[in-house]
């Protein structure tokens, strides 16, 4: 068995703000890690696919966080980190999307090839690659939809606030 965590922390850009206020007002971004580097997760920002560490969250300001650490077989761990790998490799070709993010504030799944929003990425790689059995598709999840699925896994290990 292996482990991935799903942070989710609360930025203040305006994107993130308009974020809080559709989404719940708790956390405006998510972002997966694998257990190979507790310290570099993935994600999508306006740059596109992002490698951030918690030191980059820390500069930007965040002060607000949780992370949800989620035991997965070894198969899915593979299938996140070739996923993740594909991201890495092809990132140039990824764009972050507002218009993703309008759609699904309005409950509309809306997917656009190669585009993403960060909740939407975290989302695809937990339902595609099993971890986790989502409810809604993951074109449909903000930073704050998480918290129900995740709290109520039969994966979930352990909870952390502040983390960050």
């Amino acid at each position: 068995m292996r482990t991935i965590t799903v942070l989710l922390t609360k930025y203040s850009d305006w994107i993130s703000t308009l974020v809080y206020y559709i989404g719940g007002q708790g956390y405006t971004h998510a972002s997966l890690s694998l257990d190979e580097d507790e310290n570099t997760y993935y994600s999508f920002n306006y740059r596109g696919f992002c490698v951030e560490t918690l030191e980059k969250h820390r500069h930007r300001g965040v002060k607000k966080s949780l992370s949800y650490q989620l035991s997965v077989s070894d198969e899915t761990y593979e299938e996140m980190k070739k996923s993740i790998g594909q991201f890495k490799s092809h990132r140039t070709e990824y764009q972050y999307t507002r218009i993703g993010v309008a759609f699904c504030a309005l409950r509309i799944p809306f997917k656009w090839k190669k585009h993403y929003f960060c909740s939407q990425f975290v989302a695809e790689m937990l339902a595609a690659s099993g971890a986790v059995k989502l409810k809604n598709k993951p074109q449909l999840y903000l930073p704050n939809h998480f918290t129900r699925e995740l709290r109520e896994s039969s994966q979930l290990l352990s909870t952390h606030y502040n983390l960050v």
